[in-house]
C-alpha cells in the first residue's frame, strides 16, 4: 500500500513544508539562523538532525518527543552517498537517480531479502520554489522518520553544492 505526500520549499524560505491532501502534516527547518542542525516533524514524529564536524560531517538523529534520545545516525560519503543507520540495526540507503537530484529514493537494505524501495521522491517543479511528490510504503514501520531523513539528505547535499559554487567563484 502506498501513500502520496507533497513537499514545498518557497524561494528564500528556510522551511520545507510537507502536505497530505493540501493539509500541512510536517515541516523541516534549521534549528537556528546560522546553525547546521535541522528540526523536523511529520505527523507524530519530531526529530533533530544534529550535524557535527568541519570538513567531514556526521549526523546524529535525535527523537525530540523522547528527551532527545539518539535513534539513529546518518553516514555521509563523498560522491553524494548517504545511509541511515537506526539504533535497532535497520539501514536505509539514500539513492539519487540523476545529477540534478530530481528523483531519489530511500531503500531498505538487508533482512535477507532483496533491497526494497520504501520512499520515493521527485522534484516536480523548480523555479522560485521547490515542489515535489513523495510516495511512501505505508506498511513500513517508522515511515515518517524515513520520509524526513530522505528530505534532510537531499537538502543537505543541495546546501553543500551551493556552498561549493560560492566558494569556487
Amino acid at each position: 500500500m502506498s501513500k502520496s505526500l507533497t513537499w514545498t520549499k518557497e524561494a528564500f524560505a528556510r522551511t520545507t513544508t510537507i502536505l497530505d491532501n493540501g493539509q500541512i502534516v510536517g515541516t523541516m527547518r534549521p534549528e537556528s539562523t546560522f546553525g547546521r542542525d535541522v528540526e523536523a516533524h511529520l505527523n507524530d514524529v519530531h526529530v533533530l538532525f544534529d550535524v557535527t564536524g568541519f570538513i567531514s560531517h556526521s549526523v546524529s538523529v535525535h527523537d525530540l518527543t523522547n528527551a532527545r534520545q539518539l535513534i539513529g545516525h546518518i553516514a555521509l560519503s563523498f560522491g553524494k552517498r548517504a545511509e541511515l543507520i537506526l539504533a535497532n540495526g535497520e539501514t536505509y540507503q539514500w539513492k539519487r537517480h540523476n545529477m540534478l537530484m530530481r528523483d531519489w529514493d530511500m531503500i531498505r537494505e538487508g533482512d535477507g531479502q532483496a533491497d526494497q524501495e520504501v520512499v520515493s521522491y521527485s522534484l516536480t517543479r523548480q523555479f522560485f520554489a521547490d515542489h515535489g511528490d513523495i510516495s511512501v510504503d505505508t506498511q513500513l514501520p517508522g515511515a515518517d522518520l524515513i520520509v524526513l531523513t530522505g528530505l534532510f539528505i537531499r537538502n543537505y547535499f543541495q546546501r553543500r553544492r551551493r556552498a561549493a559554487v560560492v566558494a569556487a567563484s
